[in-house]
């Protein structure tokens, strides 16, 4: 199958890709902004819009992380298997997809491609066991996605979207290295927490799923309820498909890299806009000192 070719973001090495979302007071995508209508700041410093691409316009490259672990089992699983295949169902001819499951290891059900019908198939191979590795299984969806960017020349917007009922119980990964991780990707992380009957406290995302998504511009959601799975699915495919690809070469230019804080505004103070929260500067080689010939 052709994939249809979408902006390139190619005007230099140092050029920093923001996808930014734009809701205006209802929740509802804010269409028709212009470059003139968002203020880059880098470290509150005003930056210069290089590259505009308007909401829609960039495909989508999307990995579904589905829990598989012995937790899932019965209606939790078969509900998340649903919502996904409802995802898959209405993504765009030239979008791409990957599913993946994960309880002690991470599974590839569905090589990331164009084939949504195979897609949906694979998600029947899905059965819940074994024990959470959440972590590890993130920093796999991460790896795929920043192998198959090395070996494509069409411009994706890289998503991962990972599913779970319950904490990570078996990684030998640090939370804090794989949050770093997922902050120099540049890629869009989407959390959904299952916060059923079985679970105490409050029905809120846990903090390592809310940073995860807070910090790569996604968004974090929680839901005791299974009945509006499949329309949390479908929030976060119109929310995908709405958002403002912004490129700029970061004025003054830095190469110590150092932690990059990044904000975007814009004109209507009603709106509610969000990206992700930084990056970090490339690192420069240091140059040799030159000594004076005597």
């Amino acid at each position: 199958m052709l994939i249809a070719q979408g902006p390139r973001f190619t005007s230099g090495v140092d050029l920093v890709a923001l996808d930014v979302c734009v809701k205006n007071h209802e929740g509802h995508p804010a269409a028709g902004l212009k470059p003139e209508d968002f203020l880059i700041l880098e470290n509150n410093i005003p930056q210069r819009i290089e590259q505009f691409s308007t909401a829609g316009r960039v495909p989508l490259a999307v990995i579904l992380l589905v829990d598989s672990s012995r937790s899932m089992f019965g209606g939790p699983l078969d509900r998340a298997k649903t919502a996904a295949a409802g995802f898959i169902d209405i993504l765009r001819p030239e979008d791409l997809v990957e599913v993946m499951s994960f309880n002690e290891r991470a599974h590839r059900r569905y090589e990331l491609g164009a084939d949504h019908a195979q897609a949906k198939q694979s998600l029947n191979e899905v059965s819940a066991a074994g024990a959470t590795r959440l972590y590890e299984a993130v920093l796999v969806a991460l790896r795929e996605l920043e192998h198959a960017q090395r070996t494509r020349t069409t411009e994706y917007r890289n998503v991962i979207i990972v599913l779970s009922d319950g904490e990570d119980t078996y990684s030998r990964l640090p939370f804090e290295g794989v949050l770093e991780e997922v902050r120099r990707a540049g890629v869009l992380v989407y959390t959904i927490s299952l916060r059923t009957k079985h679970h105490e406290g409050p029905g809120a995302p846990l903090w390592q799923m809310a940073l995860l998504a807070h910090d790569t511009g996604g968004q974090a959601v929680a839901i005791r309820d299974l009945n509006g799975l499949a329309q949390i699915y479908q929030d976060i495919n119109t929310e995908l498909v709405n958002l403002y690809r912004i490129g700029y070469v970061p004025s003054p230019s830095v190469g110590d890299g150092s932690w990059r804080a990044i904000s975007v505004r814009v004109p209507v103070t009603t709106h509610i806009v969000r990206t992700r929260t930084g990056y970090y500067a490339p690192r420069m080689p240091s140059q040799p000192s030159q000594e004076l010939k005597r």
